[in-house]
């Protein structure tokens, strides 16, 4: 049976708007099943925390840079290891993310999710920090931590240079290993998971920034002539 030129161009139109919407609908990221938004956890002292601290300096000066690294978090993860990626996000407040108590949902690779809220954002024309809180982990990869709280400062050092420095600090779970070890749970966290895996993680991070910053001209605008 052949069909008109009319009819097959809305049975093509009705096909590629089918494909569209089921891409669409696969990349959506919700709150999981069960999802209470509750406010982020109190952040203990220092003594408390198990921290990780990557720093790289960019040849470029401070307005480039933070023009380089503003870009949606899927865009800012790479898969170095086993560890997911970031695949989407889900706003919980009003506007972008970014503004000090905005939070969202994050989506991760493996069908995760975890929240994020800014607790600092801020610079003036020689420093920029933004400072986060992340928690409400459902990966396994997660399981022992409570939340984790992300420092980055970008601090411009003069003749086109800026230096990043990132800070990434875990609360783990009491309940749990390693955590139910105390100091030595911590001490094995850190130099089993925290020191290889994630500062993995955290140095792709660091070298996507550079790399996207470093094709910039000085004026922050892309260099076309590379």
């Amino acid at each position: 049976m052949w069909l008109s030129s009319k009819t097959s161009a809305i049975l093509m139109t009705l096909l590629a708007w089918t494909s569209v919407a089921v891409s669409a609908s696969a990349q959506t990221c919700v709150p999981p099943r069960g999802f209470v938004d509750t406010p982020h956890p109190v952040i203990a002292p220092a003594d408390q925390l198990v921290a990780h601290t990557e720093e790289i300096t960019i040849g470029r000066p401070l307005s480039v840079v933070l023009s380089a690294v503003d870009k949606p978090l899927k865009d800012t993860f790479k898969k170095t290891g086993s560890l997911p990626v970031v695949s989407g996000d889900y706003m919980l407040t009003p506007g972008e993310y970014g503004a000090p108590g905005s939070r969202h949902i994050v989506c991760l690779t493996d069908g995760s999710t975890l929240e994020e809220e800014t607790l600092q954002s801020e610079r003036d024309n020689s420093a920029s920090r933004f400072r986060y809180i992340v928690w409400n982990y459902t990966s396994e990869k997660a399981r022992p931590i409570e939340y984790g709280v992300g420092n980055f400062h970008y601090s411009d050092l003069g003749g086109g240079r800026t230096h990043i420095t990132w800070t990434y600090s875990f609360r783990l779970k009491e309940n749990k290993f390693p955590g139910s070890l105390g100091a030595l749970g911590r001490f094995l966290f850190r130099i089993y998971f925290l020191d290889r895996e994630y500062a993995a993680l955290m140095r792709g991070v660091l070298n996507g920034y550079k790399t996207d910053a470093e094709q910039r001209a000085n004026s922050g605008v892309p260099n076309l002539s590379k």
